[in-house]
């Protein structure tokens, strides 16, 4: 029975041992790809070491004593060793000493939550809300710097210029978010009826995942966000694109769909610039489509637009998504077509 006890407890130590190893994670904080991320980094490793050295200081004093005095065959029952129970001086001891190691590292910690705090100069400013289950971006207009002369506001996908410090203001309408992309920053609650500032940057370009953070509802795990940063000329590119307006079809199945994006109710929740600018006051809220097929991804960044049978599939049942406050009446399949032809000239 100590036989096969001992192997579950090496299985179990050793799950948790590979459980650790990924060759490809994406939302890995101890490989930052920023400034903020990068000065997170720098506090938390010495942390882990002088946790370390505690951990194995503690634990080897108790497997020393453990050892050193165990009970031995012929030891007296009545023989106990000497006990420390109300000794002043120790008690002070080990007050004292974790009191002093918790002081120190909040003498390098305080500093840090400051600077993490404080807006960057000259950085690129959105508006960030979160929604049930998504994220929703507003540009704001009138930072020539940036190319940013008009609002531009979008959803799931976050784009940033690289090498640039973007500074976030994160409101929530409804429950407690959390906005988190890993390797960029920490994390930065958002809280109903309060304003939150959080800053982030990427040193390179690329693609940087990340998610809500806090437990906010049924679809939670499906509430996912992506960073996008682009180099300069991609940068400028993606600006020049999110601020024009999306052509009108005039014929052909995209025209049909047009029309289905009025009749199926789309346009009573969903904003596309220059054609669907208002929507019903009792509406939920629901991401802007201005630009939809410019993004990756949907529906909390969990589906891919690339994959047709993703979108099809969300307009026969938004409900696949828990949670999903999208509704959507009896739809044909030649009805699915269409409005998916309307959409694919969002770009």
């Amino acid at each position: 029975m100590a036989r096969r006890s001992k192997f579950v407890l090496l299985t179990l130590v050793l799950a948790l041992a590979t459980a650790g190893c990924a060759s490809n994670a994406p939302q890995d904080s101890l490989d930052p790809a920023g400034p903020f991320a990068e000065t997170i980094d720098n506090l938390f490793m010495p942390v882990v070491w002088v946790a370390v050295a505690v951990f194995i200081l503690v634990e080897g004093a108790i497997v020393y004593f453990v050892v050193r005095y165990r009970r031995r065959t012929g030891d007296d029952d009545d023989d106990m060793p000497v006990q420390f129970h109300g000794s002043t001086k120790l008690e002070i001891t080990w007050t004292i000493l974790p009191a002093l190691v918790l002081g120190l590292i909040a003498v390098f910690t305080i500093p840090v939550i400051f600077e993490l705090n404080a807006k960057p100069a000259g950085a690129l400013e959105v508006d960030v809300t979160g929604q049930k289950f998504w994220w929703g971006y507003t540009y704001r207009g009138g930072q020539p710097a940036f190319g940013v002369n008009e609002d531009i506001v979008t959803a799931n996908e976050l784009h940033i210029p690289a090498g640039q410090p973007v500074y976030l203001t994160l409101t929530s309408p409804d429950v407690i978010h959390s906005f988190w992309a890993p390797r960029l920053n920490g994390k930065q609650d958002v809280v109903p009826g309060r304003i939150h500032t959080w800053s982030i940057q990427a040193f390179e370009p690329g693609v940087y995942s990340g998610q809500c953070a806090e437990f906010c509802g049924t679809s939670h795990a499906n509430m996912r966000l992506k960073v996008v940063a682009h180099d300069q000329a991609g940068w400028e590119d993606w600006v020049e694109q999110m601020q024009s307006t999306p052509i009108e079809p005039i014929s052909g199945l995209a025209a049909e769909g047009f029309e289905l994006f009025t009749q199926k109710g789309c346009a009573g929740c969903h904003r596309v610039e220059g054609a669907f600018e208002a929507v019903a006051a009792d509406s939920p809220p629901a991401p802007d489509l201005t630009h939809l097929f410019s993004r990756d991804c949907f529906a909390g960044c969990i589906y891919d637009l690339d994959d047709r049978n993703e979108l099809e599939a969300w307009l026969r049942d938004p409900q696949r998504k828990a949670g999903s406050l999208m509704v959507v009446g009896e739809i044909t399949e030649e009805e699915i077509d269409a409005l998916y032809a309307y959409l694919e000239t969002l770009e």
